[in-house]
């Protein structure tokens, strides 16, 4: 079995001065946006069954608002994951100096 480098060692030069919290911040700004708007498409979703509004249209609408807070919930879980791993090794580190 061939021996592979650790993810430290295979990182290029240039990002090794860029800190996770700054890594984290990025993508839960990113975090931020999407559970906003999956939290829009939810109450959109919800104030479409109290419109009057016909049932050939409030289908599609529906479909496209189930779809629409899916995608953005996922994406918004996916972005908030991401930021958690980015704080994992600092978190590491500092459970071994106490």
């Amino acid at each position: 079995m061939k021996k592979t480098k650790s993810s430290v060692e295979m990182e290029p030069e240039w990002t090794k001065n860029i800190s996770s919290e700054v890594v984290c911040n990025f993508f839960y700004f990113f975090y931020v946006i999407y559970a906003v708007i999956a939290i829009l498409a939810v109450f959109s979703l919800i104030s479409l069954f109290f419109m009057n509004v016909p049932k050939g249209v409030m289908i599609p609408i529906g479909i496209q608002g189930l779809l629409t807070g899916t995608v953005a919930a996922i994406t918004a879980l996916f972005h908030y994951l991401v930021c958690a791993r980015a704080l994992l090794p600092s978190v590491g580190a500092m459970r071994k100096e106490y």
